[in-house]
């Protein structure tokens, strides 16, 4: 889209789908996610250079994409970077790959990759979809967080604990964290049917316009991690350390 706007140069466009790109699928949603993994992961940690492969990658894209509207600013950054380079403005448009590594579809977290012999390899249309709805989900969990911070019952969502009955098409918790792609405490209850959770009025739950939604938010009672405060079981008190943050330390 960014590519047919600066060729035809619908500026108004143009400015919007960067925008949106940056605002929505970068700083809202993918940095938000994976900014646990870049300040706490080891540094030899694969999860953690692959994620810093992508912010280069993100950034030879992003110079480019920005240097047809903020022509000054754009040439400051990649001057700043690689001063030898020459200007951004000779630079050839980006060209990002169109396939995928099968291991990169699995879902969020690396396990999945560990353990499957053969990992899910959905493509196109399908790993776009299947995404849109993990988005929306995410999006339904937060509003259900939400009031809990207003109240003050919750400090933020890393003290959540989510009760969720979701689209069984979203796949299990073996193949995706859904704590890192909420930023909570913990999720239960995603392979669960309707008929297993029961009467839905019975517990605090909140229904989503989506067929099979429906997300009960309380507060955890899982101890802080010090380091990297995430609230989890095996942390025995507040400022503890968890078994993450223990083995980067001790590495």
């Amino acid at each position: 889209k960014l590519k047919v706007a600066v060729n035809d140069f619908d500026f108004n466009t143009y400015v919007r789908l960067l925008a949106d790109f940056a605002n929505e699928d970068l700083s809202a949603f993918f940095f938000d996610i994976r900014k646990d993994c870049l300040y706490c992961d080891a540094p030899s940690s694969l999860k953690r250079r692959a994620y810093r492969t992508v912010l280069d990658i993100l950034f030879h894209a992003m110079v480019r994409y920005a240097a047809p509207v903020l022509v000054f600013t754009a040439e400051e950054v990649w001057g700043t970077r690689f001063p030898d380079a020459g200007s951004v403005h000779l630079l050839e448009w980006p060209i990002l790959p169109l396939t995928r590594h099968p291991v990169l579809d699995t879902g969020l977290g690396s396990a999945a990759v560990e353990e499957s012999q053969t990992p899910d390899q959905v493509r196109g249309d399908e790993l776009v979809e299947r995404w849109t709805e993990l988005r929306k989900l995410r999006a339904h969990v937060n509003e259900s967080i939400e009031p809990l911070r207003r109240e003050k019952i919750l400090g933020s969502s890393l003290e959540a604990d989510v009760v969720l009955l979701a689209n069984a098409r979203l796949g299990s918790k073996n193949r995706f964290d859904f704590e890192e792609l909420f930023i909570c405490a913990s999720v239960d209850g995603l392979t669960m049917t309707e008929s297993e959770v029961g009467d839905t009025n019975t517990i605090p739950m909140t229904k989503f316009e989506d067929p099979q939604a429906y997300i009960s938010v309380t507060k955890t009672t899982h101890k802080k991690c010090g380091r990297c405060w995430r609230h989890l079981p095996e942390v025995t008190e507040d400022g503890a350390l968890c078994g993450r943050c223990e083995d980067v330390l001790g590495g």
